[in-house]
């Protein structure tokens, strides 16, 4: 099997085999993992697995023409910082909007996952019930999540975004049978599974599993295999590199946190730190995606 293959199969099999492990062991032993386990999981797989999937985005930049030379290179690197400082700032004075924000534009970035093999309209709904079935399955817990995060009024705000339960696995397996009509069994199974995940367990470990183990290889290995063979060792050294320092750009929020509680200090160090990467990040994407749509060349 050569490298590009085990790729491929690692992608299609990495979070179906984890998530049907994972259900399956908290169906049987609800309570086997701690909210200490939980949040040092969530750490440890976000860190490991989700930072990584924006640490190449100066090389999209370059692609793109925008990284060329010095100067280029450090006027995006200043735009991309002042763009998560102004996300944190927001967070911080309007912090219960800046959650919302982040929530709709998570789920229309995670609905990205299947641009390849979904329309529009389906795959925005999916990424929309990514984030409101964690949210209906276990309000009270995200509700305690949010207020960790934005205050009193985190917990109001999961209490409205609560749907009827029903109503979510309805969509679920109406999409989930679109995706088997179209021929896409990958994606129905993975629509199913995050349907399932979502109900068994913790919102906390739903998310980690699917961000670190789905959405953040699906678009590193898209990035891998876009690469011409001779770009792929600087990749490997970039990735490191900017995670490392995403990681030391933590520090200042751990020092402006580090009286609260160290669940609040966690929690909001993960979600509130993807919050700031992941708005540049976004443009970045969306930037890079408009402007190959538009070099497409026509049929």
């Amino acid at each position: 099997m050569d490298k590009e293959q085990f790729l491929h199969n690692s992608e299609r099999l990495l979070f179906p085999i984890v998530a049907v492990v994972a259900m399956v062991l908290l169906a049987l032993t609800p309570a086997w993992l701690s909210p200490t386990a939980q949040l040092i999981g969530l750490a440890f797989l976000v860190v490991v697995f989700g930072l990584p999937h924006g640490a190449l985005d100066p090389w999209v930049a370059e692609t793109m023409g925008l990284c060329q030379t010095g100067v280029q290179t450090t006027v995006f690197t200043l735009g991309y910082l002042l763009i998560a400082a102004i996300v944190v700032l927001l967070w911080f004075w309007f912090p219960v909007s800046s959650l919302l924000f982040f929530l709709i534009i998570s789920a229309w970035h995670f609905s990205g996952d299947w641009a390849k093999t979904m329309g529009h309209i389906p795959r925005w709904s999916v990424g929309a019930a990514l984030l409101l079935m964690p949210i209906s399955f276990h309000t009270a817990t995200v509700a305690a999540i949010f207020t960790h995060l934005s205050g009193p009024g985190g917990a109001i705000l999961a209490d409205r975004l609560a749907l009827p339960e029903g109503w979510l696995v309805m969509i679920m397996l109406a999409i989930s049978a679109l995706a088997v009509w179209r021929g896409h069994r990958q994606v129905a199974l993975e629509y199913l599974l995050l349907l399932g995940l979502s109900y068994f367990a913790p919102p906390l470990v739903y998310f980690a599993i699917y961000f670190s183990l789905l959405h953040s290889p699906r678009h590193l290995l898209g990035l891998w295999r876009q690469a011409p063979r001779a770009e792929q060792g600087r990749l490997i050294r970039m990735l490191v590199t900017y995670t490392g320092a995403t990681l030391l750009l933590a520090v200042p929020l751990w020092w402006v946190w580090a009286a609260l509680p160290t669940e609040s200090l966690v929690l909001r160090l993960v979600f509130i730190g993807l919050a700031a990467v992941t708005v540049p990040h976004m443009m970045l994407m969306t930037a890079a995606h408009w402007r190959a749509a538009t070099n497409r060349p026509a049929r």
